[in-house]
């Protein structure tokens, strides 16, 4: 599948459709809610690890605080690849949310998914929810 075509398909599970995607970093959690497909068209473009041509994605999210953070990414195909299997499996568990965060080995290109309801990472406390199948966590 071309990189492209994973790109479509991961913008359109992530968008309105009941499952969001967090990105968390030192700085905190961000919860994105606006995902662009972008193309670089000249050496103008701030993103230097690709070629003139190449698509990437620029995500839009927000903090607890409701700072927003631009975010520009040049996902890997694997990486766009075990976010839509876990996109599936989230469905099927009845959850709502996907929490990417960076492997802790130091490997700044690899990331770990975790998976759950929004209540279960919230600062506040999470209101009493009948017991649901205990996801099973997957490291991509």
């Amino acid at each position: 599948m071309r990189k492209l075509t994973l790109m479509k398909k991961f913008m359109q599970n992530f968008v309105g459709k009941g499952v969001h995607l967090v990105i968390k970093e030192k700085e905190g959690n961000f919860r994105v809610h606006t995902i662009e497909i972008m193309q670089k068209t000249d050496e103008s473009c701030p993103v230097k690890d690709i070629s003139v041509g190449d698509y990437f994605l620029h995500l839009v999210a927000v903090n607890r605080q409701g700072s927003e953070a631009s975010i520009v990414c040049n996902w890997s195909d694997d990486l766009l690849k075990s976010l839509m299997a876990n996109y599936k499996e989230v469905k099927d568990a009845e959850c709502s949310q996907i929490t990417m965060f960076r492997d802790p080995s130091g490997d700044e290109n690899k990331w770990l998914l975790t998976w759950g309801n929004q209540d279960q990472t919230s600062s506040q406390p999470a209101k009493r929810q009948p017991q649901k199948k205990d996801p099973i966590r997957y490291i991509s």
